[in-house]
């Protein structure tokens, strides 16, 4: 009678425990508990030739691409990180990219275009990269 007892009362507990935990998401991205709902940023409709990931441990990847002028380059960030695309002689504007966030440039001549995150500089950091536009 006593294991019964036992037995019942920690059972309780643990369907008590679980309730208290939350349940199963129905989001495709993820959840139960912490945030999940959002959809990670993409470039699949940005119409760009190339992707360039900035990533969780300070790098672009890849950090080069090679494109034909008037094609464009998306930089997407799913990193929890908030990043920036910084061109390094002022030849393009990029911008803030925060966490979900994509960045979307057109490069229209030909060239070499290198850019840096201007949160996560070099030394410190690998955070760059060059585009070839041919």
């Amino acid at each position: 009678m006593r294991s019964s007892v036992i037995t019942l009362a920690l059972g309780t507990a643990g369907v008590a425990m679980l309730a208290a935990c939350g349940g199963g998401s129905t989001s495709p991205y993820g959840g139960g508990g912490g945030g999940g709902g959002t959809p990670p940023a993409s470039c699949a409709s940005s119409g760009a030739s190339a992707t360039i990931t900035a990533t969780g441990s300070f790098t672009f990847s890849p950090s080069t691409a090679t494109i034909t002028a008037g094609q464009k380059v998306c930089w997407v960030n799913n990193s929890g990180i908030a990043h920036t695309v910084t061109s390094d002689n002022a030849a393009f504007t990029g911008g803030n990219l925060p966490n979900g966030s994509t960045v979307v440039v057109t490069f229209p001549t030909a060239g070499s275009y290198p850019f840096h995150c201007s949160v996560h500089p070099p030394p410190t950091y690998n955070m760059t990269g060059t585009i070839t536009v041919q």
